[in-house]
């Protein structure tokens, strides 16, 4: 038997993200002179088991939109709500995330079923196509895209804004979606115990490679600016991984066992300079001062590091991007100098050193 009063509130229970506006559904349907309808069984069920949701979420496969990523879930958990995160490199940093809880990506989908809500960070990946197919009606999709544009596939979800950082959107989205007052920008990271941020403020964290070689800028500047900085006295350091150093072997790039060892070296040093990739992202939820060199304000505005202080440098909006040539975003490398990364770069140090 079915009543039309208690299947209104609990239609409106399966699909609310906010914990009251949950709960006050419950209440009304138990508080109903109904006494005998399926929809007040589950009803109460639900009570007893709590208001709270089983919420999977699913980052684009970046380390730096894992970290994120953490921003929405570390919201959801101080809410009440039970979170698992699904991505290929962040168990290897477990460690460091003591409320979040992290699993590789699953390959058999009936995992799934347990949780009430899939949170997917839109990316064209054949297996994440096949995950949102697997329990739509549970389905939650947020498309990051570095646009003031709204014209895009699953933008009424996030309703993001291409002006401001990505990490400030998120906060947005939980706050207005979610009815979590007082979101925070803090992803739920902590650095081990004795670790100490800044501990050697010469030391220059260089990163220069990316998930895609459009967004880094030039080999041959990167070896300039480490020159010069040793030139001023600095300690420049090149991060990269094992399969990386084989196309650098200019540099002597350090070795780590693990995302935690690195993370912690990059915590202690004094800034952070490369592209944007998830070493930017990475230093900065640490506290870690950071130097972005992008391809385009657009794509600054929305993708830089948003934790600690940090700045971004493009080439000029005067270059030429026109159909059929795009010299702005084909050739932009060559419109930022060694001298202006380098300028800014000393700036950031200097400020980083009297806000301490």
């Amino acid at each position: 038997m079915k009543c039309n009063f208690c299947c209104q509130y609990w239609w409106h229970y399966t699909r609310s993200f906010s914990i009251d506006g949950r709960k006050q559904d419950l209440e009304k349907i138990v508080n109903s002179d109904c006494i005998e309808s399926e929809v007040l069984i589950k009803c109460k069920a639900a009570l007893h088991k709590s208001i709270f949701m089983k919420i999977a979420i699913f980052p684009c496969i970046g380390l730096g939109d894992a970290l994120i990523a953490n921003v929405l879930a570390n919201n959801f958990v101080g809410a009440g709500h039970e979170v698992v995160i699904f991505h290929p490199l962040l168990p290897k940093m477990q460690d460091l995330f003591p409320r979040l809880s992290f699993f590789p990506r699953p390959q058999d989908f009936q995992i799934l079923e347990k949780f009430d809500k899939l949170l997917f960070f839109y990316e064209k990946l054949d297996w994440m196509q096949q995950a949102m197919e697997a329990y739509p009606e549970k389905n939650i999709i947020l498309n990051p895209i570095a646009t003031p544009n709204r014209d895009y596939p699953y933008w009424e979800e996030g309703e993001f804004d291409g002006t401001i950082p990505f990490v400030e959107n998120l906060v947005r989205y939980v706050e207005k979606k979610w009815d979590i007052q007082g979101a925070i920008k803090d992803n739920g990271i902590k650095l081990p115990e004795g670790v100490q941020v800044g501990k050697y403020p010469k030391r220059i964290i260089i990163h220069p490679t990316s998930s895609r070689a459009g967004k880094n800028w030039s080999k041959t500047k990167f070896l300039s600016l480490a020159k010069k900085l040793e030139q001023e006295g600095y300690d420049p350091v090149f991060i990269l991984t094992e399969e990386e150093k084989r196309d650098w072997p200019e540099v002597e790039a350090p070795q780590f066992s693990d995302l935690c060892e690195v993370t912690t070296f990059v915590a202690e040093s004094g800034a952070m300079v490369g592209n944007d990739s998830g070493i930017g992202h990475l230093a900065s939820c640490v506290g870690v001062p950071t130097l972005t060199i992008c391809r385009s304000r657009m794509a600054g505005d929305f993708w830089r590091p948003a934790w600690a202080k940090g700045e971004v440098i493009f080439p000029p909006r005067l270059i030429p991007n026109l159909k059929g040539l795009r010299w702005r975003d084909k050739k932009w490398q060559y419109f930022v100098s060694v001298n202006l990364v380098y300028r800014r770069l000393l700036d950031l140090c200097e400020a980083s050193v009297l806000s301490h």
